[in-house]
């Protein structure tokens, strides 16, 4: 599960944990996160059994944010150990929640690091969560496409797009998402429409290349954590993913 803070991933882990559970089907859940205080489920295998971040506060007089690096960075030395615990459950499904910070764990070295030794040998995809409130603006939805383009980059690991919050956007919205998803041209337009700037278009241009390079999705599509609404459309997207060979995943 990826996407920026607040964008929904740890939900969407308790809900397709949920999902999973009431078809009597074999999954488990791993915590990335080794600072985060609560969560909505019961992670079968969690980063804070390996790391505790507040003795990594004391032991290197940090503050959160340098914390949180440091407790990644360690975290990358007890991977194997997390290999070996996933290997001896040996679940069908593995629910992998990242954490809420992901430039923590998607910029670094430590987390593709993880996200490699995690899924080695098996079928592995990642969904990228994007945030509906941070896409209400051309320009604010072209970032975030971007950032999970980026995101795809650095884990090299196949992506799937979804929005998150269903419940709480407006049909309207939506389909003006859907558009600017399924014809990038539209999206320049509307960017054009707002603001004519040389650097605006320019970066619309490059929207529009890398998108159509990168885009692995097919439909966008939303969901909700709290309704269940779509879930089963994800984890059938999921599947159908796995048998999908992609060149730049190689």
């Amino acid at each position: 599960m990826l996407g920026t803070a607040g964008s929904g991933k740890t939900l969407l882990t308790r809900t397709l944990k949920e999902w999973f559970d009431a078809r009597n089907l074999d999954v488990l859940t791993l915590n990335l996160d080794p600072g985060v205080k609560r969560l909505p489920y019961n992670p079968d295998i969690d980063a804070r059994d390996y790391i505790d971040i507040n003795e990594v506060i004391d032991a290197h007089n940090l503050g959160p944010n340098g914390a949180m690096i440091a407790s990644m960075d360690l975290l990358a030395g007890k991977i194997k150990d997390i290999r070996d615990e996933i290997e001896y459950l040996g679940p069908e499904y593995l629910l992998v929640d990242t954490p809420g910070q992901m430039e923590l764990f998607a910029y670094r070295t430590s987390g593709r690091l993880i996200s490699s030794v995690i899924a080695e040998e098996s079928q592995s995809t990642s969904v990228f969560l994007i945030d509906p409130f941070l896409a209400l603006t051309p320009e604010g939805f072209a970032s975030v496409l971007l950032l999970s383009v980026s995101v795809a980059f650095q884990l090299l690991i196949g992506q799937i797009v979804a929005i998150s919050k269903d419940d709480l956007i407006e049909e309207e919205q939506k389909k003006l998402l859907n558009k600017w998803f399924d014809s990038p041209e539209t999206l320049i337009t509307d960017i054009y429409n707002k603001e004519k700037l040389s650097m605006t278009q320019q970066l619309g241009l490059s929207i529009i290349e890398l998108l159509e390079k990168f885009k692995v999705t097919g439909d966008l599509f939303s969901i909700s954590s709290h309704t269940g609404y779509n879930i089963d459309t994800l984890v059938g997207m999921i599947e159908r993913h796995w048998g999908v060979k992609d060149d730049f995943y190689e």
